[in-house]
């Protein structure tokens, strides 16, 4: 960092030391699918806030259930193999570099089209707690045989950084409140 403002933008994009890992790079693993995601780098430039990370799918995997940053965009850029991208319903096919910018709000998922494992380098401007957020998904099984209760919990606790995008949000929420409670009820809140 090189100015206090710079730190203060920072810690108003959500970084907390207690729950993102740190040091960078570091790689989180999907054993079920051999997914991952490397964490490159967070920080703060002339555009604000960001996260960086290279998210690697093997043939035939896809990054899950569709799903939305509420408050944040993200640029996704090819870096090998074929995205079969959808955002808002709208299918989008990327080459090596590649890229695509996905708005706030906006409803999307990404699949291995591929023959080869696909990297995807993603910047998401502001990153808030998005790499808590996957530590813990991943850490409930996500990609696998995930426990429904410690995803909803995880889901409910970081909200404002990521939602599932088939479900209104209106309906979304208290479901995921109920579930949060019964997780914890049942010991199965990966959060607390």
């Amino acid at each position: 960092m090189d100015s206090p403002s710079d730190e203060h933008l920072l810690v108003e994009s959500g970084y907390s030391p207690g729950t993102d890992a740190g040091a960078y790079p570091n790689t989180i693993e999907d054993l079920s699918t051999g997914a991952s995601i490397t964490f490159l780098e967070r920080g703060v430039d002339e555009q604000g806030a960001y996260l960086l990370m290279d998210g690697v799918l093997p043939p035939g995997t896809d990054s899950g259930p569709a799903r939305l940053h509420p408050r944040a965009e993200v640029r996704s850029e090819v870096m090998t193999g074929r995205a079969e991208v959808t955002v808002r319903g709208e299918p989008h096919t990327l080459l090596p570099g590649e890229a695509l910018t996905i708005a706030p709000g906006a409803a999307h998922r990404i699949r291995n089209g591929g023959a080869d494992n696909l990297v995807v380098r993603t910047t998401l401007r502001p990153p808030g707690e998005f790499e808590a957020a996957i530590r813990a998904l991943y850490e409930a099984g996500a990609g696998g045989q995930p426990d429904v209760f410690a995803v909803a919990a995880v889901l409910s606790r970081y909200r404002p950084d990521v939602r599932l995008a088939g479900l209104p949000w209106v309906i979304q929420r208290p479901l995921l409140r109920v579930l949060a409670g019964t997780a914890t009820i049942l010991g199965r809140n990966p959060l607390s």
